[in-house]
């Protein structure tokens, strides 16, 4: 059975509220950012982010070497090759960095070659990386890593036997032994003794790294003391960062992003301009949640079903028609990956029903099917039951491919992985991430021993089974959910990891119900507040299957928790009610 999701409405922290109110922030404005923050010590630069208070780039471990490695392969005559990962954070680093040295620093663009890895060859510099490095046929001045590499020393050391240096740059958590020794120089904030936010992604260090290029390059005299700052790099270094999950509570993360959602919103590129001829958001801004859920999923398409090239083409595009012609295809291998997704987390839907259980800490799920798609079934499985998650698939060669969500904030999933390692130094062939999200590869024989060292690992660090949570921001009266609450609320963006969206919650009477969609498991609700004002709803995916009896029937008093966002019909915009979970009282 399946534990019902708790409604946690939560806590107000009185001095943060007190500082929001300095700052000029309304009643509700004040209590979202004090439900989001124990102190007020960075409250400023969160609450009003700007990229002149990121922290400078040279406080970054390691980044001034990195800097006068890539200043001399830039000064020479050899190819600077970029390897970096499959997902949007990897494919948006290949961009920063290739429009560093190409646009902004002059390098020729024959001289920049880039190899983004195949997600079906794993993750990292992988053997398959390293052959199609070993295979350029031109002398290579520097291989320069981006979004991985930390975890990949013995590849690393291919490369050094061969002449060919590697510079590192990474945010994913070290390995215990430390940074790659055959590396010429590594540049990741998670490493020891880096003052750097942690927190950052992998498209932000590499965009750090070419900031500081320029400050050497402007040292030598190969550029002017008034060369145009990498600034302008910023729409995607958001896209990058908002895709990757990373948090948004950090105050260079919502700096970062800030800034780049202003520049997609003049929509001055082509690859902005055909986004908006496919979406245009119902003539809203674009939000950190349209980056993540509308753009983020067609690039991260692309890996899991097709060519992972078609998103760097995309973001590359030197014309509006070029662009729409790879977003066609990147749209294209979201449907396909959403028919595909819908197949898996059915087969994972039965597969986890038959292993749950109350007491159950956590679920490791064996499936068949696309190996690029597990991380989205994760996700969705491991929010039904609250626990933390992984979906492995068979990769037919003897190897599971695994995904991992840590969906319970404390858990850290990479550390899980780590431990698991110590206690079976062969049950990974491959493993990496962080502590909201890891992957790995393990013999398929192993996976028994991987599902009991998993609950072992998560038991260690939960107190307690752990069970779905719905964190609200408490109760809206009615006179507050008018189209204004919205503009109210999205001066706090950006909104995402450690800086959520808010959630309200409140007791409604079900007016009208009714199953909608293609899939017959959507609910459109009419429901009246405790005053009787009448508002509208919808709760996606309330129903397991079409045809499953409605839970609510009209008259029926239900708690819910739901995000107001707006909805235009027959020309009149009012808000709607979100629904996220919802239970007859």
């Amino acid at each position: 059975m399946i534990k019902k999701p708790k409604i946690i409405e939560r806590q107000t922290n009185p001095e943060v509220f007190s500082s929001a109110k300095g700052l000029g922030l309304t009643d509700l404005q004040a209590k979202l950012v004090a439900n989001r923050l124990d102190d007020a010590a960075q409250l400023q630069a969160i609450v009003h982010p700007q990229l002149k208070n990121l922290q400078p780039p040279n406080q970054l471990k390691n980044a001034e070497s990195a800097a006068r490695l890539i200043v001399k392969a830039i000064l020479a005559e050899g190819q600077i090759v970029l390897a970096t990962d499959y997902d949007t954070d990897g494919v948006t680093s290949a961009w920063v960095a290739k429009t560093a040295l190409i646009d902004f620093f002059g390098v020729a663009e024959e001289r920049v070659e880039h190899i983004i890895g195949e997600r079906s060859a794993g993750y990292g510099i992988t053997d398959e990386v390293v052959e199609r490095i070993l295979a350029i046929d031109k002398p290579i001045e520097l291989v320069i890593s981006a979004d991985q590499g930390s975890s990949d020393e013995p590849r690393i050391r291919r490369l050094a036997e061969h002449n060919i240096p590697v510079c590192v740059t990474d945010h994913h958590h070290m390995p215990i032994e430390g940074a790659p020794a055959s590396a010429a120089c590594t540049v990741n904030p998670q490493q020891e003794g880096c003052q750097y936010d942690k927190t950052i992604a992998g498209c932000f260090v590499i965009f750090l790294v070419m900031a500081q290029v320029r400050q050497e390059l402007i040292k030598t005299g190969y550029l002017n003391q008034d060369a145009p700052s990498l600034k302008a790099l910023a729409s995607n270094v958001a896209l990058g960062t908002v895709a990757d999950s990373v948090s948004l509570k950090s105050p260079n993360n919502r700096a970062i992003v800030r800034t780049g959602l202003m520049q997609i919103n003049q929509f001055n590129t082509p690859a902005w301009q055909a986004m908006r001829l496919l979406n245009d958001n119902q003539k809203q801004s674009y939000d950190a949640e349209f980056l993540g859920f509308q753009v983020a999923t067609r690039i991260n398409a692309a890996s899991r079903v097709s060519d992972v090239t078609t998103a760097y083409h995309f973001l590359t595009a030197p014309t509006v028609e070029r662009a729409s012609f790879y977003l066609q295809q990147l749209d294209e291998d979201n449907q396909n990956r959403r028919s595909q997704q819908e197949e898996m987390l059915q087969q994972a839907r039965e597969l986890a029903a038959k292993i749950y259980h109350p007491q159950r800490y956590s679920l490791a799920i064996k499936m068949q099917g696309n190996a690029g798609i597990q991380g989205i079934i994760a996700s969705r499985i491991g929010e039904k039951y609250g626990v933390p998650t992984v979906a492995m698939t068979d990769l037919q060669d003897g190897f599971l491919a695994g995904s991992g969500r840590g969906v319970v904030p404390e858990m850290d999933l990479r550390a899980a992985f780590q431990w698991m390692s110590e206690q079976e130094n062969a049950l990974f062939k491959s493993m990496g991430g962080h502590k909201g999200a890891a992957g790995c590869m393990i013999p398929i024989e192993r996976y028994e021993q991987f599902c009991d060292l998993f609950e072992q690992a998560v038991q260690r660090q939960l107190p307690q089974a752990p069970y779905p949570i719905i964190e609200s921001d408490g109760p809206l009266s009615s006179w507050q959910l008018q189209p204004q609450l919205i503009s109210e609320i999205s001066q706090l963006e950006p909104f995402g990891r450690e800086w959520p969206k808010p959630v309200f919650s409140g007791q409604f009477i079900v007016d009208e119900v009714k199953a909608v969609g293609q899939s017959r498991t959507h609910l459109s609700m009419k429901v009246l507040s405790e005053d009787r004002q009448r508002f509208s709803a919808i709760y996606f995916n309330a129903l397991n299957h079409a045809g499953e009896p409605l839970p609510f029937d009209s008259g029926d008093w239900i708690e819910c928790a739901y995000q107001p966002a707006l909805n235009t019909f027959m020309g009149r915009t009012n808000v709607q009610l979100r629904i996220s979970a919802a239970s007859v009282l």
